[in-house]
């Protein structure tokens, strides 16, 4: 039987998925619009991917220590003020201070929202897995960024600044449905210095729990090494298939269409193939053929096989990255569990924003179809990696309500 939680979880990741996927068809060219060049638009998505690495733990242990509804609910606002920011945005400078406030709101929601929803199911009595409860999330999400994306991009041809404003309201209403829909066991008020203290231990502590779990430290790893390749070739989609088809935006929104539904394609195949062939060869051959149809999607001139590439990309994504979430819970306890998210989630971004900066300047010196052959390769070149998990997965895992590493006062 589904919870509240879980009824809770599924609609108000929906609306905050829906909110930034206005943009998604239109971002980089929104960027171009103003008059940046391809190296500039990585710059721009390289700072809030630096940004969130430097806010996410500590936001995370934030969510941890007062509460993840909160962390929720602050994330929404300061989004909507970014987004807000970024409809006025005029040249390089602007792109990136409101890019920078973006960063800040994107890491107070990536911990706490899966956390605060796995905790909310365990306290109603639910065991569901936690990978499944994240992909059928995305599933139910999908239908909903489907036609914000199609809407952005005939927003974008009228006006390239109009998805933006769309996006804000789309947070802010993400935000009052959580006030009004999410629980959580008020906690007992703490003085300031309390509170710093219990962040300074529950950050040392997120990160001793990944140190010491050996599942935990590979699965940050291989988050940093294919972010590095994959978020820079994911970036540039639109920009090379505008360039191959030759018409407007609209046409990408329809793209985007099809890309949200290949990721529910990719949910859909985990829990049919994880628990037949288990995680690690399933895992290591995805992205194997992800890293291949990148590669034919940069030595192609054909539209349609780009297209094919930029879909393996979200169908992989679809597949691996519930079953990595699930694999982070199941090897730590509640009480740092939206910390450790974090961890991951900061291996990520700094993967992610190494990879745009070191590929947006190959993509300006030689093209896009260049970098994204360069990503491919790496991505087939880290892909054998994740079969290391075999290996680290017997590692000593945390009761399903107690941490690895105890929080130190």
């Amino acid at each position: 039987m589904t919870t509240h939680t879980e009824r809770t979880y599924y609609l108000v990741y929906a609306l905050y998925c829906a909110s930034w996927a206005f943009l998604t068809p239109a971002y980089p060219l929104f960027l171009l619009s103003r008059g940046l060049d391809l190296f500039e638009i990585n710059v721009v998505f390289a700072v809030y991917l630096i940004g969130a690495f430097l806010f996410e733990v500590p936001t995370g242990a934030v969510a941890d220590v007062v509460g993840r509804k909160v962390s929720f609910l602050l994330s929404c606002g300061i989004r909507s003020v970014a987004f807000i920011m970024y409809w006025y945005a005029d040249g390089f400078l602007d792109c990136v201070v409101a890019e920078f406030v973006d960063a800040l709101g994107t890491t107070l929601a990536t911990g706490a929202l899966d956390a605060w929803a796995v905790d909310g199911m365990r306290d109603e009595g639910s065991q569901r897995p936690a990978d499944r409860v994240f992909a059928r999330a995305f599933m139910y999400a999908s239908p909903v960024m489907i036609v914000t994306g199609v809407v952005g991009g005939y927003l974008f041809d009228i006006n390239p600044g109009l998805p933006w404003p769309c996006g804000a309201v789309c947070f802010a209403t993400a935000g009052v449905t959580g006030l009004l829909l999410m629980r959580e066991e008020r906690r007992p008020a703490r003085p300031a210095q309390g509170i710093l203290r219990s962040w300074v231990a529950t950050t040392r502590n997120g990160f001793a729990t990944v140190r010491q779990a050996p599942v935990l430290l590979v699965l940050c790893l291989l988050t940093a090494a294919v972010s590095f390749a994959v978020m820079p070739a994911w970036h540039y989609w639109p920009a090379r298939l505008q360039a191959l088809s030759g018409t407007g935006t609209w046409l990408l929104g329809w793209v985007w269409a099809l890309i949200a539904l290949s990721g529910m394609a990719g949910n859909a195949l985990m829990p049919r193939l994880v628990p037949r062939f288990r995680r690690e060869p399933v895992l290591a051959i995805a992205n194997m053929w992800r890293g291949s149809m990148l590669v034919l999607g940069a030595l192609s001139s054909d539209f349609l096989f780009a297209a094919l590439a930029v879909l393996c990309l979200q169908l992989v994504f679809g597949l691996s990255e519930p079953a990595l979430q699930g694999w982070m819970n199941e090897h730590v306890g509640s009480e740092v569990r939206a910390t450790v998210l974090s961890v991951r989630s900061m291996a990520f971004t700094l993967g992610g924003g190494a990879g745009l900066v070191c590929l947006g300047l190959l993509a300006r010196s030689n093209g896009i179809p260049t970098a994204w052959l360069t990503a491919g390769v790496l991505v087939i070149l880290a892909a054998p990696g994740f079969f290391l998990l075999a290996l680290a997965a017997p590692a000593r895992a945390a009761p399903p309500d107690r941490p690895l590493a105890s929080p130190t006062p």
